[in-house]
């Protein structure tokens, strides 16, 4: 499943801003803007990492908080994981205008493959010293500022890593609370981990994945019960999928043809092919791994528009590899032990992982 850049996290975005007087650079999304056509005084996105469309379906009781309020699914962006979802939503722009493609991106003029979130080189663990590589290489004009600029409302990010700090789901909730109580009209992003951590750890549909879904379907119920004039959008920034990996040291054939290790995530693999292997690589991949996955030359990438439509972030093209592997059933693939391998993952083009829902609570 591809994403849908017309009915996705960016039109929310989009939505939201001209709801606020500020000029979209993507559509809106039409559901959205019928609801934001009354002015309630606090509009609320309220993002639970790695909370699916399929597991709000299918792990949660239908007549329960989220599935009376739910109004569908809208699409991630690709790949769907945080480090792209998030970023578009918080900018209003797709994947290939931010440059914030996946977990770990290779930096041509630090010639590392970074974590940008942490600013450490993936592979060794070590700090970047000599510059922030997210702050100094990648887009970062996020649409509170537009908001704040607009003069038509305040806008708040309410998370672990905010401008209103977060650390625990009490402190999250008692901020969203708070502010919403406050005269004017605002926007309030709010981001929490959960249940992405604790599926990673357990699995996608498991006794400890399902107890999270249901507190915090709990707790976001009473949040609501607090809130007055206001609009609610709860959703996701990606779903996940239970994953086995292909460890590409039992696979010297591919991993002499590269000339570093992968990129961007397990379920979407970038990888960097030796010039004098390149017209021959894709025969051998799919001979390799003959299902599971869909190959993507770069050439391939840039025509078929998946991460996004827009003015391509400088970048673009050497973050994405020479070719990309993307998981279209239960697979990733890791460079070697050292690598992260968690019982569920994401980033891959199955709906489990593409598509979020659209809950929308009016108080």
């Amino acid at each position: 499943m591809f994403p849908d850049y017309r009915h996705s996290l960016v039109n929310i975005s989009a939505s939201v801003l001209r709801a606020f007087g500020v000029e979209a650079s993507h559509p809106t999304l039409p559901e959205l803007d019928a609801l934001l056509a009354y002015p309630y005084r606090n509009v609320v996105i309220l993002l639970l990492d790695g909370m699916g469309d399929g597991a709000v379906r299918d792990l949660l009781a239908p007549e329960g908080f989220f599935n009376r309020h739910r109004q569908g699914a809208v699409s991630s962006v690709f790949p769907p994981t945080t480090t792209a979802a998030t970023l578009s939503l918080m900018t209003g722009k797709t994947p290939c205008e931010t440059g914030w493609l996946g977990w770990k991106q290779y930096f041509p003029a630090l010639d590392r493959i970074v974590v940008p979130f942490t600013n450490t080189d993936y592979y060794t663990g070590e700090r970047i010293a000599t510059c922030h590589a997210a702050r100094t290489f990648l887009y970062g004009s996020y649409i509170f500022d537009a908001v704040d600029r607009a003069g038509m409302g305040r806008a708040y990010h309410v998370s672990p890593f905010g401008t209103t700090r977060a650390d625990t789901w009490e402190a999250l909730t008692r901020h969203i609370r708070m502010l919403c109580a406050q005269a004017g009209r605002k926007l309030i992003y709010a981001y929490w981990e959960q249940p992405d951590n604790i599926m990673h750890k357990t699995g996608s549909h498991s006794e400890q994945t399902k107890a999270e879904l249901r507190m915090l379907e709990t707790a976001v119920e009473a949040l609501c019960g607090a809130l007055k004039d206001t609009l609610l959008i709860v959703t996701a920034d990606h779903g996940h999928r239970d994953t086995v990996y292909h460890n590409l040291d039992d696979y010297p054939e591919i991993r002499q043809m590269l000339v570093r290790p992968p990129a961007l995530e397990s379920r979407a693999c970038a990888f960097y092919v030796r010039e004098a292997d390149r017209a021959r690589f894709p025969a051998v991949f799919r001979r390799v791994f003959p299902s599971g996955f869909r190959l993507f030359s770069k050439a391939e990438v840039l025509q078929n528009g998946m991460f996004g439509t827009g003015e391509h972030h400088p970048l673009f093209e050497a973050f994405i590899g020479d070719f990309l592997a993307v998981s279209v059933a239960e697979y990733g693939i890791v460079y070697d032990a050292r690598c992260r391998q968690f019982c569920s993952n994401h980033g891959g083009l199955t709906p489990d992982e593409m598509q979020v829902p659209f809950i929308v609570v009016r108080r």
